[in-house]
């Protein structure tokens, strides 16, 4: 490595140190000096699904520190998750976290970040992420997502923007083509004509879920679906979590809303390709998923991976081949209706 390089990582160690003590003196000491004990960071750097899936073991960890102050760190949009489930009185969005945890753990009653197989160095995933966050701290297992509940004030002004929209709450269809990483996406004329299905079936109250942006990206391009009215952009977290819990079926990617839908018991039907469902949820919520039957489908908890976010070797053929009558099959399965 030439010298000039060797400086800049040795300036960018010292400058994520640096913010490392910024964040114990912002953070954790006004809470020590306040409270007179030491706090409990949760940690977990990754999407809203994720979030979710970390709840049961934060709600057990919780049990090991009666009386603490427990902060949860992740991304900023997410933050409402942890909030809503209760396992947080604070919420903090500092990427290099772990610098806190292992420099200075001895102002904390405990750091627990959840580690996932599948972003872990030369390991892939062994079992739904419930049931590997809770088996990393010696918890008791479960697959099942947490139950999320929403206040009533969120649920009011929900429902009051579906009227807006011209949706009746009582028969809705959710959909959610994306925006998620690219090679989890499936093709905009499927969705096309999946809505148009759906209308055929008498299944005409058909809304789309989603926002603008991601959350490692930044701002992006949502088509909107045509025969779906849309709902880009139009609630909160909470809010969006009142939708899907009010809704008839949801239908979607891989991504954080369809593990909202676990969370309220909504039926789902998940669209898979790169990923596989089996390392994600429990057997009951999964079984009226639609999974690629390509040789490479699931190369996601594969190591070598074949696929990165944006594109694989392959044209990402592991979604563009799942056909709309099988989601639409599915889907109808799940209401109790036949084609």
């Amino acid at each position: 490595m030439s010298g000039p390089s060797r400086q800049k990582r040795f300036a960018a160690l010292l400058g994520r140190h640096a913010a490392a003590l910024g964040y114990v003196f912002s953070v954790l000491l006004p809470i020590i000096l306040k409270t007179g004990r030491r706090p409990v960071i949760f940690s977990r750097w990754s999407g809203m699904g994720d979030i979710i899936c970390s709840i049961p073991a934060a709600r057990e960890l919780m049990k090991r520190h009666p009386g603490a102050t427990f902060i949860y760190n992740c991304y900023p949009d997410f933050a409402a998750v942890p909030k809503l489930a209760g396992v947080a009185e604070r919420f903090t969005s500092f990427r290099s976290i772990g610098i806190v945890g292992y420099w200075y753990r001895f102002l904390l009653a405990g750091f627990y970040h959840f580690s996932h197989g599948d972003d872990t160095p030369g390991k892939v995933a062994q079992e739904p992420m419930v049931a590997e966050f809770l088996r990393q701290f010696g918890l008791p297992l479960s697959e099942e997502h947490p139950r999320l509940a929403v206040t009533p004030a969120a649920r009011q002004k929900a429902l009051s923007i579906l009227a807006e929209k011209g949706l009746d709450a009582n028969s809705l269809v959710l959909i959610h083509p994306g925006p998620s990483w690219t090679v989890k996406e499936w093709p905009h004329e499927n969705w096309t004509s999946l809505v148009l299905e759906l209308r055929k079936h008498g299944l005409t109250n058909v809304a789309q879920m989603g926002v603008g942006r991601y959350s490692k990206s930044g701002e992006v391009e949502v088509p909107l679906v045509p025969g779906a009215v849309s709902l880009l952009n139009a609630f909160s977290v909470e809010e969006c979590l009142a939708a899907i819990a009010q809704a008839k079926l949801f239908i979607g990617i891989d991504s954080g809303l369809l593990h909202m839908a676990a969370s309220t018991r909504t039926p789902a039907v998940g669209i898979w390709g790169s990923t596989s469902p089996q390392f994600f949820y429990p057997e009951s919520v999964r079984k009226n998923f639609v999974v690629s039957q390509v040789e490479c489908a699931g190369c996601y908890h594969r190591l070598p991976r074949l696929h990165w976010e944006t594109g694989c070797p392959y044209d990402i053929k592991c979604m563009k081949t799942i056909r709309v009558d099988e989601v639409l099959q599915a889907s109808l399965k799940k209401l109790g209706l036949e084609l």
